[in-house]
């Protein structure tokens, strides 16, 4: 072992400064049950691969372990064919058929000092076998290329697994920024070492059509372009554009190679071709599919837009039929994925065409039109016997009899869905979307919001507590998302969605009674330098270190206690030579805190900086009558815990939808005070809107209040991404209680981004002097 663990030190820094001792069964997803035995497999050059005779589908586990093993040691391994296996012998792997497992995802590995025994019902549970005997091995193993002095040694071990959901996804978005296949394969392969078995492939766009379809030659010629595309985010104003044209699309050649290939790693793929909306692309190269006929183009920026698919022309499904039938023959799964989300009415309330369509099909309104477009999709594609999924907009109107719902918009989709006796995909843009930030937004690169991080990823449940046994076996699982409006490279898709997609890789895979926080941090650690080792650009925000606010003092927090923290409140750089760690620091001034967490020779991962202002309701506990939608501080007071937001640092508001934020804060005796102020985000791309009003009120006995005084806030004269603060005097005021009221703009007006939708309302510190 001493030769693995050199090997492991020249490599990777990362675990070289990792503290965490080698276990050797940080085993990502975690299987079911794992016995360690006596003794060690060692993998070499003459080992001797076998599988079962007259069954091709076995040889691909088998031939993608000798991949590996080749690309890692050199070995030339070679698999021969057995007609009945009695016992293994001489330093061997075999490959079992076993009939008696019971999941067709199972498996049973054992790994004995002369052989490693893989049992399994079906080659899918083989090769899921091969991924978990790879992570037991060293973690070169499955790296880009030869380590010439490891010992291929794999711990003596039973394990016992099988998958919890049936459905294991991750998704990628090639429509806002194009990836060429070679990156969509290494992407499959990621997939493949977490046990996911589905692939959602969004194809296509507002932004760009992705797939050839031969029948309509100018969805490749104009409908795979753009002019130009936004530069920064969406909500910088005004709107900045690079000038250059983009292109990109994926050949059949292309993806019948790219389908064999996960296939292969028994991975589906399911293909997205959006419909009714998010379709500007394929407008563009066929305008007559539009309810106003053009002119279009390919959209330049991201967004929903309102030019979509015209519901009431006939060549619209005679267009997305052909379309389809090729689709059908490239993709051999049960699934297409049909969109059906963001499809704005405007255009078909507007169309004759529209309005005749309803009127003929006795549709009360433009959702039952959309239902309507849905159904007919839905029977084309039983035509091709293929199932639709759509996300949960599909809902709207009724939903089609044998569809699928992807529940993102939250829980809520996913529970209508199983109680109506729909099968669900869970992926709520709360935990599932990896587009999202993952640490602080102040050091991040540019996402397009929220706050993710992979502790928040890792606690999601897929079953919704709300349902029954029997509407819970609706639940297929869950998916995470990669939208990629701001991942023009393949290393910042990497990036954001590993290892978050690891910690979901666990949530879909392992018994829910034994996943673990703690447990997880310790396993991710090693399993990172298997990411690095096969040449992943991984986020390493693990090692972000946390700050909560309590009694005027500072808890810090790193993911695995065991980690070192070192820190300075001098609002300088925390270094080797920095204080450590050890208990809550106090906070009697205003006070700029710096912390990181340390290895043995230099810092883990990025540092935290946050700044404490001290005011008369700094640590105060307060009520509210809501829990915040977006509660993403870390304190349980986060209005009152001395930190205010900035438009970047997300994680450090208190966010509701259509509702008031009114919190009483407790200050335990009468205070005097003369000023309230508060900061908002005015981002109303993002349907966050200013409040309406602001108003103070004060009490003695926390019942009943006296208004002191009100500010009212003008939401038409505020533009782009800013963060507002608004000073409401209180002059010669005293009192136990405060009440704030941060008075919500309602529903968002018609034509601004997210219209009809009740708008978010986020708020900071509540700072009381």
């Amino acid at each position: 072992m001493k030769s693995r663990f050199w090997a492991l030190l020249i490599f990777s820094p990362l675990f070289a400064n990792c503290q965490t001792a080698p276990n050797p069964f940080n085993i990502i997803p975690l299987p079911q049950s794992v016995e360690a035995r006596k003794g060690a497999f060692t993998l070499k050059k003459d080992t001797r691969i076998y599988t079962p005779e007259g069954q091709p589908d076995w040889e691909l586990p088998a031939q993608y372990f000798m991949a590996m093993t080749a690309t890692s040691t050199g070995y030339r391994l070679v698999s021969q064919p057995f007609k009945k296996f009695k016992e293994a012998k001489g330093n061997s792997i075999y490959f079992l058929p076993d009939p008696t497992i019971l999941s067709d995802e199972g498996y049973v590995l054992e790994v004995k000092s002369n052989a490693v025994v893989i049992r399994a019902k079906t080659a899918a549970g083989a090769f899921y076998a091969v991924q978990t005997l790879r992570q037991i091995m060293p973690p070169e193993f499955g790296g880009t290329h030869s380590y010439g002095s490891v010992k291929w040694i794999a711990p003596a071990c039973m394990v016992q697994d099988a998958p919890r959901f049936p459905y294991r996804g991750m998704h990628l978005d090639v429509g806002r920024h194009f990836f060429q296949p070679v990156f969509v394969k290494k992407y499959i392969d990621m997939l493949a070492m977490h046990k996911f078995n589905t692939f959602h492939w969004h194809l296509t766009e507002d932004q760009g059509w992705r797939i050839e379809i031969k029948k309509f030659p100018e969805l490749q010629r104009t409908a795979s372009c753009r002019k130009e595309t936004l530069i920064g985010h969406y909500n910088d104003m005004p709107h900045k554009f690079d000038g250059k044209k983009y292109c990109g699309f994926y050949t059949q050649r292309e993806i019948k190679d790219i389908v064999e290939y996960a296939k292969k790693r028994f991975i589906t793929i399911i293909p997205e071709i959006e419909m009714p909306g998010h379709a500007l692309a394929a407008l563009s190269a066929y305008p007559e599919l539009g309810c106003t006929e053009g002119p279009y183009e390919a959209a330049t920026k991201w967004g929903v837009f309102d030019d979509v698919f015209c519901a009431g022309n006939d060549k619209t499904f005679a267009f997305l039929d052909d379309v389809m039938a090729e689709v059908c023959d490239l993709f051999p799964g049960t699934y297409i994925h049909i969109g059906g989300d963001e499809c704005p009415k405007t255009r078909w309330e507007a169309c004759e065409k529209c309005k005749k369509r309803m009127k003929d099909e006795g549709l009360k309104d433009a959702h039952e039109l959309q239902s309507y477009f849905i159904r007919r999709m839905e029977k084309t594609l039983a035509l091709h016997n293929r199932k639709i999924i759509g996300w949960d907009e599909i809902l709207e109107g009724g939903l089609a009899p044998t569809a699928t719902v992807m529940s993102w918009r939250g829980i809520e989709g996913g529970i209508a869905a199983a109680r109506a006796g729909h099968d669900a995909i869970m992926t709520p843009g709360t935990h599932c979307y990896f587009d999202h930030y993952q640490s602080d937004p102040a050091t991040e690169p540019t996402a397009i919001g929220g706050l993710t991080t992979l502790e928040k990823a890792y606690s999601y449940e897929p079953i919704p507590e709300e349902l029954s046994p029997e509407e819970a076996k609706h639940i297929l699982g869950a998916q995470g998302n990669v939208w990629t409006e701001y991942m023009p490279k393949s290393e910042q898709v990497e990036y954001m969605a590993f290892p978050r997609a690891a910690a979901l890789a666990e949530v879909v895979w392992s018994p829910k009674a034994k996943r673990s926080w703690p447990d997880f941090a310790k396993r991710i650690q090693p399993h990172m330098v298997r990411l690095e080792v096969s040449g992943l650009k991984f986020a390493r925000s693990f090692y972000d270190v946390t700050a909560s606010f309590s009694s005027n003092k500072v808890t810090l927090k790193a993911n695995d206690p065991s980690l070192e923290i070192r820190y300075t409140t001098d609002g300088k750089p925390p270094s080797l030579n920095a204080p450590k760690y050890v208990s809550p620091i106090p906070i009697t001034k205003t006070t700029t805190l710096k912390a990181a967490v340390y290895g043995k020779s230099k810092a883990l991962g990025k540092a935290m900086s946050v700044q404490y202002t001290i005011h008369k309701g700094i640590g105060k506990p307060y009520t509210i009558p809501r829990k915040p939608d977006q509660y993403t501080g870390g304190d349980e007071y986060a209005l009152t815990n001395g930190v205010t937001g900035g438009i970047k640092t997300w994680n450090n508001w208190v966010g509701l939808v259509n509702h008031d934020i009114d919190p009483i804060i407790d200050f335990g005796e009468a205070t005097a005070f003369s000023k309230v102020s508060f900061n908002f985000v005015n981002a109303k791309a993002s349907w966050i809107w200013p409040p309406k009003s602001a108003e103070v009120y004060i009490s003695d006995d926390g019942t009943n209040f006296k208004l002191l005084t009100s500010k009212k806030i003008d939401a038409d004269t505020l533009e782009g991404a800013t963060v507002e603060n608004v000073v409401i005097e209180t002059p010669n005021a005293k009192g136990r209680y405060l009440k704030f009221v941060a008075k919500t703009y309602g529903v968002i007006p018609k034509d601004e981004p997210g219209a009809t939708n009740g708008a978010w309302l986020f708020v900071d510190e509540v700072v009381v002097e």
